[in-house]
């Protein structure tokens, strides 16, 4: 029998040499215990791991719900919008001949409101009106006759049930894009509309996009989870990364949806399920949303976590093991190493601190010591770039102030030139001219005035009436401005002469090569923290591949041989925008060749 002569041991253990000593006492004392607690770390690290992850996957859920919710509530509003436009059900319920005159009054007056409607809510995708009035002409893309829907069973289904008023299709195709094709799914909304005897009148369509409508969830990429959303009527939506985890799990859609719904309560709106699906450990969140009557799955797979973690575990002991022997030869040389590459760091700090930020440090590893430099390094590159933005802000500052004394130099003057031709063409009798000469000084004063950086929306929304008032003078009055801003902005301070650059784009390139006169609409809302502040025009647009490069050189703030054309304004603003309030702010340029152009700014707004 073996037996441990303790007395020998130690009388070996004193006989060894320090460095030997100081290897035996690190494995003792810190390799040993650190390898045991380790082990149990990694233990407890795993249950952790999986209450946190099935945490964090049941707060997507909820946020996805949400979202849901919220879109809802966007369909909602858009078919409210139309019940409560009386101008809108009189024309459409009136069963007579129109004359092309009040056709054409009932597209600029009527659908154009709810054109603009689908504009300013970005997610909605269509907003439809198929009329039961055979008198009635199509007028695109929003009013149809309602026989190019005769070809779908469940409107007639919709159509029969007297008792339904309104109807959920999750899982619908867009038959009649633009901007849709065949191949896109849509979320839509269906809801009658009768007059006071009962007697359908139409059916209002409101759709949007899959992707969009569930907050691009189904398109979002994962190795341990899948979402899947089922609905009472039996429509299945699964995300892209569902049949992957149906290959894996070795069971075809219509088994995991068995189970999902055998394993989930009948009597609870949402809950949380853990089950095994051919060994494989998994669990999934569930939440249902009774307007839509759908259910969303959250399925997720444990195994694939585990084996991470076991690999992880064995690597980390393994590294341990080595640890243990390579330190314990290398140890004074490392701590040597150390503080050579601590010392650099130091140096590079001093000389940094006397102004000098051409420093280099070579970072080889990825230690504390190499994660201090490179955070070092970072930091000094960060200071160059605030230290050369500020340089660059003062400079534009300069160039405002010299370009304000400029303009001032001959500003006297001018006004009272523009007042003795405005008394003459008052004692012709030209008033027309009278007035043009009043509004066109008023935007002198506003333009040359440089004394205030900052004005008022009010302000500038004044000054773009008088520009239109003027152009309207060349154009024939053939542009009409329509302005939807929330009181509340009127009052809200603004950089100087951020609209008219974008309103004189939207004539030179957008209605001018049109040649017949067009609108421009001004729309000022307060969504959360910002300010957004939306110019659409119904010109001739921006092509695809011009309208690609100006989002880009605006996106990344690089010139483009695009701003020496119409794009020079955009970046002008946007570059005045970024300075003023920081670089998360600016334009955003949308637009559709042949259609319309959108820009939209967005400031900070303060409550």
């Amino acid at each position: 029998m073996f037996k441990v002569n303790f007395s020998n041991l130690f009388k070996n253990i004193f006989r060894l040499n320090i460095r030997q000593k100081l290897i035996l006492t690190y494995v003792l004392i810190v390799a040993i215990p650190l390898s045991i607690l380790q082990v149990n770390a990694f233990y407890r690290v795993r249950l952790f791991t999986e209450k946190e992850y099935i945490s964090n996957v049941t707060f997507e859920v909820e946020k996805f719900r949400n979202d849901i919710n919220k879109n809802v509530e966007q369909y909602i509003k858009a078919t409210q919008f139309i019940l409560n436009n009386q101008d809108f059900i009189d024309f459409v319920s009136q069963y007579q001949e129109r004359n092309i005159e009040d056709i054409y009054s009932f597209k600029v007056n009527v659908l154009d409101k709810i054109e603009y409607l689908q504009y300013v809510n970005f997610n909605i995708n269509r907003i439809r009106f198929f009329t039961n009035n055979g008198l009635l002409p199509e007028v695109w893309p929003t009013l149809y006759q309602i026989d190019r829907l005769k070809n779908f069973k469940f409107i007639d289904q919709f159509l029969s049930d007297q008792k339904q008023t309104s109807m959920w299709k999750i899982d619908n195709v867009d038959l009649l894009g633009p901007p849709l094709n065949n191949e896109e799914k849509v979320v839509s909304l269906y809801t009658k509309v009768t007059d006071l005897t009962g007697h359908l009148i139409g059916i209002i369509e409101v759709n949007m996009k899959v992707d969009e409508f569930f907050a691009n969830e189904l398109s979002r990429e994962s190795n341990n989870s899948a979402a899947i959303i089922l609905s009472k009527s039996g429509e299945i939506i699964l995300s892209n990364q569902t049949p992957i985890f149906l290959k894996r799990l070795g069971i075809d859609k219509n088994k995991l949806v068995q189970i999902l719904k055998q394993k989930s309560k009948d009597d609870e709106q949402e809950g949380i399920a853990y089950l095994k699906i051919n060994r494989n450990s998994a669990a999934f969140v569930y939440t249902c949303i009774p307007v839509l009557g759908i259910t969303v799955y959250k399925l997720i797979l444990f195994d694939e976590l585990a084996g991470k973690i076991n690999r992880i575990t064995f690597q980390m002991l393994l590294q341990v093991l080595i640890l243990i022997l390579a330190s314990s030869i290398l140890i004074f040389i490392l701590i040597t190493l150390i503080l050579k590459r601590l010392r650099q760091v130091i140096l590079s700090m001093r000389a940094v601190e006397n102004g000098n930020f051409d420093v280099s440090i070579d970072v080889k590893g990825d230690d504390e010591i190499d994660e201090l430099a490179m955070h070092f390094m970072n930091m000094v590159e960060k200071l160059k770039i605030l230290i050369g933005e500020t340089v660059r802000r003062e400079v534009a500052q300069k160039d405002a102030q010299i370009k304000a004394l400029q303009s001032q130099i001959n500003a006297h003057f001018i006004y009272n030139i523009l007042e003795n031709i405005k008394m003459m063409a008052e004692y012709a009798e030209n008033y027309d001219v009278s007035d043009a000469i009043t509004k066109l000084g008023k935007m002198m004063r506003y333009n040359m005035n440089w004394k205030r950086k900052f004005v008022t929306l009010k302000e500038e929304i004044e000054n773009i009436q008088n520009y239109i008032a003027l152009m309207n003078i060349r154009y024939d009055n053939e542009i009409k401005l329509l302005v939807n801003v929330n009181e509340k902005l009127l009052n809200y301070e603004v950089p100087k002469l951020i609209l008219q650059p974008i309103i004189e784009n939207s004539i030179t390139y957008g209605i001018e090569p049109k040649g017949s006169g067009g609108n421009i609409f001004i729309d000022g809302s307060i969504i959360g923290d910002f300010a957004v502040i939306s110019i659409i025009d119904d010109g001739q647009g921006i092509e695809e591949d011009k309208l690609s490069a100006l989002q880009a050189a605006l996106e990344n703030d690089t010139e483009a041989e695009y701003y020496h054309g119409q794009g020079i304004a955009l970046k002008n603003v946007n570059e005045r925008i970024k300075l003023a309030y920081g670089k998360e702010f600016g334009i955003k340029v949308e637009s559709k060749f042949g259609e319309f152009t959108k820009v939209t700014i967005t400031l900070p707004y303060a409550r």
